[in-house]
């Protein structure tokens, strides 16, 4: 990657949006819709958000352009009864976090992320225009309960996120 090239410093002790991680560094983005449907979850779903099997959960999949490069393809799943209604909005052109936060005053608490190398799959390395390992994000956020809010999956471009990690003595 050459200087100048843009990429993502994610602090994994601070909580921060794609999308106001984005505007802090003055890239610009757009989004588009993949997938935005109320589903049935399955038996990983359920687990993950603690959840009955085949509940209603909103799975939206979108993909993010940064300075004109497919980068991340998100996908989210949250509980239907949780946001219902939120499919009416149109997340080509809205934050998500900020839309949870306008229609139902949701703001996560807590974000738990692991990240793993992967190889992805036929459609991924067509959106994304990559070839090799991606770099995968997944996790759960949380509300001020602590009770499961949303389970996550980013595929990421291998370049595009830095972590850095600060520990104080």
């Amino acid at each position: 990657m050459g200087i100048g090239q843009c990429f993502i410093e994610k602090n994994v002790t601070n909580l921060q949006t794609f999308t106001d991680s984005i505007r802090e560094k003055g890239f610009t983005q757009s989004c588009r819709v993949l997938n935005l449907e109320i589903i049935e979850s399955n038996r990983y779903i359920s687990r993950m958000l603690k959840i009955p099997l085949a509940s209603q959960v909103l799975h939206l999949r979108r993909l993010r352009v940064v300075d004109g490069r497919a980068r991340t393809i998100e996908r989210t799943y949250i509980l239907y009864e949780k946001v219902r209604g939120i499919e009416q909005s149109d997340f080509s052109q809205l934050s998500f976090y900020a839309e949870l936060k306008r229609l139902f005053g949701y703001e996560t608490m807590r974000s738990e992320e692991e990240v793993l190398i992967t190889e992805p799959s036929k459609e991924e390395r067509m959106l994304l225009d990559c070839e090799g390992e991606v770099m995968m994000l997944k996790g759960m956020t949380y509300l001020k309960d602590l009770e499961p809010f949303e389970y996550f999956e980013t595929i990421a471009v291998s370049d595009f996120f830095r972590f850095q990690s600060t520990k104080e003595l």
